[in-house]
């Protein structure tokens, strides 16, 4: 750096680090982090908050606490941002119950006031270990201590007791949302679609698709296929095409999983020739089906044993293998039981090794 008319100083040490911890790499992190000392250069608050992130990005929490406790040691007080780089890391690791110990720890103390950000954190960390209760313990608490909640708070909540099956409950934090005048954002929305249609509730997802739109908002890609897919559970794909023509003409390009479920659905429906148009579509625009795709087709056909549908099944299901996809046990349970159908145990299976 000195050769090159670069003096080193802290700043430019905590950029490099920063990018190390950026890309993965902890170790060439370390090495600079370890060099300060040999240029005269002292680590700030800002460095051990890049390299306390870092360990956690990489999920390592024994090393991210350990550099944190350094920090300490050195005499080096950390700031409201660095308290919330270790709370935030250690819900993402499962330890979201000893990070809400150490915040009531901290604001005791009095050396942190903690933020929507903090809280927003162990609501997630919760959330991620199925524990609801805690969850909405830590946003009662929240609310109670004059911390409005933001639309982060709100979605992460809805997201997950949507997950958890607890819709109705999800429900009511929405009231609670919508009474505070917190707009929602369409990832609000889009958890919410996504736990209606995961109850086949239809009309109600289909309420809030026309809300996005008259809010102003646009659906995203995840919205279309929450949609699709719970079209295609309620066998009403005559909706879901529908929708699907809407998508296009909205600027949303399909994915796999709009395919896979499309085609899922249509084959279920007896739709084959616009099912072999869907996926000759897919192949045109280079996705490549997956084992999800190839086990929908193989089923299907396997299951129908009838115009040719379970050599068409073999097919799909040797194609799968040149493809280096490995059919599930279902998948060969499905293939044995559609050639007892046909009476006719005289076609091998190629079993995995």
């Amino acid at each position: 750096m000195v050769d090159n008319g670069v003096l080193p100083s802290i700043t430019l040490y905590n950029n490099m680090i920063l990018g190390s911890c950026r890309n993965g790499n902890m170790d060439r992190a370390l090495e600079l982090f370890s060099e300060l000392p040999k240029k005269h250069l002292k680590a700030n608050v800002i460095t051990y908050s890049i390299l306390i992130d870092g360990y956690f990005r990489k999920g390592d929490s024994d090393k991210a606490e350990n550099m944190f406790n350094q920090m300490s040691s050195s005499g080096i007080f950390p700031t409201d941002y660095t308290f919330n780089i270790v709370i935030s890391g250690m819900s993402k690791v499962g330890k979201t119950s000893e990070a809400k110990d150490l915040l009531k720890q901290i604001v005791a103390s009095g050396l942190f006031l903690p933020t929507c950000m903090s809280y927003n954190s162990l609501i997630n960390g919760f959330l991620k270990e199925d524990d609801v209760n805690s969850a909405l313990t830590v946003y009662r608490e929240m609310c109670d201590n004059g911390i409005c909640p933001d639309v982060v708070t709100y979605t992460t909540l809805i997201d997950g007791l949507c997950k958890s099956n607890n819709i109705d409950l999800a429900l009511k934090i929405l009231t609670e949302m919508r009474n505070r005048e917190i707009k929602l954002d369409v990832i609000t929305y889009a958890v919410l679609i996504d736990g209606f249609c995961k109850r086949r509730d239809m009309k109600s997802a289909s309420q809030l698709f026309d809300e996005i739109l008259q809010v102003g908002l646009s659906p995203n890609l995840f919205v279309y296929n929450s949609m699709l897919s719970g079209f295609r559970n309620v066998n009403n794909m005559e909706a879901a095409l529908v929708l699907r023509d809407r998508m296009i003409s909205e600027g949303v390009s399909c994915d796999l999983e709009t395919y896979t479920t499309l085609i899922d659905g249509l084959l279920k429906d007896g739709k084959i020739v616009l099912e072999s148009d869907l996926f000759t579509e897919m192949l045109g625009k280079g996705i490549t089906p997956d084992d999800i795709t190839y086990t929908v087709l193989v089923t299907v056909f396997a299951i129908e044993v009838r115009n040719g549908t379970l050599q068409e099944a073999f097919r799909l299901h040797d194609e799968m293998l040149d493809k280096g996809l490995t059919p599930d046990d279902m998948t060969y349970d499905i293939l044995i039981s559609g050639k007892l159908k046909e009476n006719s145990l005289g076609v091998g299976i190629s079993m995995p090794q």
